[in-house]
């Protein structure tokens, strides 16, 4: 038997408790036991607590499936964010693509309007001199 270090507020164990404890679970034969006035601990539980352990069990089923259900509906909502996050994400690189192609366009034009007023420009001085 392993011994337990006594939790605080908690009484350790009787010694008659303990004694009985090791010698039932190195002896098949409570002979000893029974003869001291020792009552043996029972190796098969009661009804009442196989049923209490059935029932914690079916608890702990439950809670397990339902703990399952939430982690797949999590699964599923990550994976839609993610998906939308991706399209987003697209859209963004496209609108970037589509603001960069505008600049240019811009330049160009901003630039070949220049030209031209300076054309006119030259032009009038021509027609002044």
């Amino acid at each position: 038997m392993q011994a337990r270090a006594v939790v605080d507020g908690q009484a350790p164990l009787p010694s008659t408790h303990v004694v009985s404890k090791v010698l039932s679970q190195n002896s098949s034969n409570n002979t000893f036991l029974k003869n001291v006035g020792l009552s043996t601990p029972s190796s098969k539980s009661s009804p009442a607590h196989e049923a209490a352990l059935h029932r914690e069990l079916n608890a702990q089923k439950q809670s397990s499936a339902v703990l399952h259900d939430h982690l797949e509906e999590l699964r599923k909502k990550t994976a839609a964010t993610e998906e939308v996050l991706e399209r987003t994400a697209n859209l963004f690189d496209e609108l970037k693509k589509q603001e960069q192609e505008s600049h240019l366009m811009l330049q160009k034009f901003w630039h070949v309007l220049s030209a031209l007023i300076l054309c006119i420009l030259n032009m009038n001085l021509v027609v002044l001199i």
